[in-house]
This record gives structure tokens, C-alpha cells and sequence, in this order.
């Protein structure tokens, strides 16, 4: 695992930094990924009778209600994994397939329920920013945003990993962030 050197504090409560892995750090207590509303991209949770076939579970899935997008699931826990997360942030049948208001309302989501379950360590993997979906500085504004709102709230979380697939993509997210510092007229990101 790569750890930036930089990260934002939202003054002492809370701390977002950037970091890349397949897996979040030590400690995580949920890690938050995108979905979309018929729940077949990316990560899923455990299927309950293991003898259907994927084609069974995506067909089922079609004919399942879609969730609505801006929403959270919650994949049952699993003994020493971190809660999984899923972020309903893409609809394929809408253009573009990622909306700004689903991507903030998820994140919301997403901090609410940590701060439900008393979580002090949360990852999130960027959200909307595939499939011509929210500029990767879009989304990180958002999540800057839910971030300062939860520290001023009085949230449980003490760290936000945002958690990058590539190292490239840790530079460009870190181009980011401190134009996003700069921007807005606040303090340098710690390095």
C-alpha cells in the first residue's frame, strides 16, 4: 500500500488522505465503492445460496426493482473485513450515467451510516468517476465538502482514506487536492 504525503485535516476531528491499494488500511471500518442500480458493477456482497450461477444473479438482478440512485447498501459483515459499502451512483439508462447530486447524496450516506455505527476509519473509492460519469475534481470537492460538514457536525470518523487504484492515479489526485486547497483560499494540504 502507497500513502500520499499529503492529507487535509478538517481542523482536529478529522483527516482525509489518499492512498493506493486493492485493499483499504489497517483498521478500516467500512469501505465505501461504486454501484450502480441494478447492483452488477464492481463489488458485491456475499450471495446468499452460492449455487446460483453469475448468469443467474445478473438475470435476477434485471428483474429486481432498481435502487434509486444517490442511496447506500449495506453488504452483511463479514468477521474481520471491513462493512462493504455500496454506493448506488450509476444509471445506465440515464445520461451521463453519474449524477453530481446521487454522488453527494451516497457520500452523506455513506458518512451517516459510520457515524451510526461509531466507525472512526472509513474508505472511499472514487464515486461516479467512471463511465464519462463526474470530473475526478468534481468528486473530490464533494467529498472534501461531506468531509468538513461531518467534522463541524460532530461525526465518529477521525480518518477518510480516499483509495486510489494506481499510482498515477495517487498524482493526479494529488494535483487535485492541493489545487483544490489553493482554490478555495485555505492552508496547504500536511505533507
Amino acid at each position: 500500500m502507497t500513502r500520499s504525503r499529503l492529507a487535509l485535516s478538517f481542523g482536529e476531528k478529522l483527516d482525509l488522505d489518499l492512498v493506493v491499494g486493492d485493499a483499504p488500511p489497517p483498521a478500516t471500518g467500512a469501505v465505501v465503492v461504486p454501484q450502480d442500480v441494478h447492483l452488477i458493477l464492481g463489488e458485491v456482497g456475499p450471495l446468499e445460496d452460492t449455487r446460483e450461477t453469475p448468469e443467474q444473479v445478473l438475470a435476477a438482478s434485471a428483474q429486481d426493482r432498481p435502487k434509486k440512485p444517490g442511496s447506500i447498501v449495506v453488504a452483511p459483515a463479514r468477521e474481520g473485513s471491513p462493512l462493504l459499502v455500496q454506493a448506488i451512483v450509476y444509471d445506465f439508462d440515464r445520461t451521463p450515467p453519474a449524477r453530481e447530486v446521487h454522488v453527494f447524496e451516497a457520500l452523506l450516506a455513506a458518512f451517516e451510516e459510520a457515524r451510526t455505527r461509531g466507525l472512526r476509519s472509513l474508505a472511499v473509492q472514487p464515486l461516479g468517476t467512471a463511465h464519462a460519469g463526474l470530473d475526478p475534481a468534481r468528486f473530490l470537492g464533494l467529498l472534501a465538502q461531506v468531509c468538513y460538514s461531518s467534522a463541524e457536525m460532530g461525526t465518529t470518523l477521525r480518518r477518510v482514506h480516499l483509495l486510489l487504484p494506481s499510482p498515477e492515479e495517487l498524482v493526479r489526485y494529488e494535483v487535485l487536492l492541493q489545487t483544490l486547497v489553493e482554490r478555495r483560499g485555505g492552508r496547504k494540504p500536511s505533507a
